[in-house]
């Protein structure tokens, strides 16, 4: 029989635990910023520097209260104009590495998405994370460079 259990706050800081062993290991992880609002809940955002990469991104998490997954998240910046113009494809990219892209926000010339994967908490471990995260970062490159070849 399944756990029924739903995550607590002592689950999620050994998940958080979790992802900072497996970055500190692999690549360079800092803690910009955490928040338990309510009991079970929690965001937090990570400054990530692969490896392989030179740029920094923000890593989202969220454990929604009440639910057995964790929301992991990287951004996405398109330039206005190429998004009108591609945002089929883009969507279509994204659907092919299991990524769903939510809700975008028009900012200043650009819009902003979030490329978003699930994870249930049952499940957790380091090598679920990594596969998570690369995941994430390839998707985000293959829309990069899909955009780029315009």
């Amino acid at each position: 029989m399944k756990d029924k259990r739903k995550p607590n706050r002592s689950d999620l800081e050994t998940i958080r635990n979790q992802i900072l062993d497996f970055a500190c290991a692999k690549h360079d992880f800092k803690l910009v910023s955490e928040d338990f609002p309510f009991d079970g809940n929690w965001n937090a955002v990570f400054l990530v520097k692969l490896r392989n990469n030179t740029e920094e991104d923000r890593l989202y998490c969220e454990s929604p209260l009440g639910e057995h997954f964790i929301r992991f998240g990287l951004d996405l910046e398109v330039d206005e104009q190429v998004w009108l113009r591609e945002y089929e494809n883009i969507f279509r990219k994204a659907s092919g590495y299991d990524v769903a892209i939510y809700p975008s926000l028009l900012k200043e010339g650009g819009r902003y998405c979030r490329l978003s994967v699930r994870v249930w908490v049952p499940n957790f471990g380091q090598r679920i994370f990594g596969l998570t995260l690369s995941n994430l970062v390839d998707c985000k490159k293959a829309i990069l460079k899909m955009l780029s070849e315009d």
